[in-house]
């Protein structure tokens, strides 16, 4: 009885390790006084055009930050992405946070490619 109390113990570790919240992502690079850090964990789904999230995975994220500038996407929970520039949370992205929202997802899409 205490071996199968074991492996069940074992089992449901490895199964929670296994079903963590899956791919996490962390690219950065620096060049002279510009300097990108992406980051993203979970899945993330984009419209056809890679412009815009469509969806994110329970418990992911994309951050990206750009030399002092960083947005931050997620879901609320009820499938809505969530947005935050600069550590203000806002509905609709400006031109800027749209124009680092393309960087990220152009960078993404990058990485997906390249594995």
């Amino acid at each position: 009885m205490k071996n199968l109390k074991l492996l069940f113990a074992i089992l449901f570790t490895l199964c929670v390790i296994a079903c963590h919240r899956g791919r996490h992502v962390i690219i950065a690079t620096q060049s002279g006084n510009y300097s990108v850090k992406l980051e993203y964990e979970g899945t993330i789904a984009f419209n056809e055009e890679q412009t815009q999230i469509e969806g994110i995975s329970r418990d992911g994220y994309l951050s990206f930050k750009r030399n002092n500038d960083e947005l931050y996407a997620a879901s609320d929970g009820s499938g809505k992405i969530t947005y935050e520039l600069n550590g203000e949370k806002i509905n609709k992205l400006d031109d800027m946070g749209q124009g680092m929202l393309a960087e990220a997802i152009r960078m993404v899409v990058k990485s997906s490619r390249s594995k």
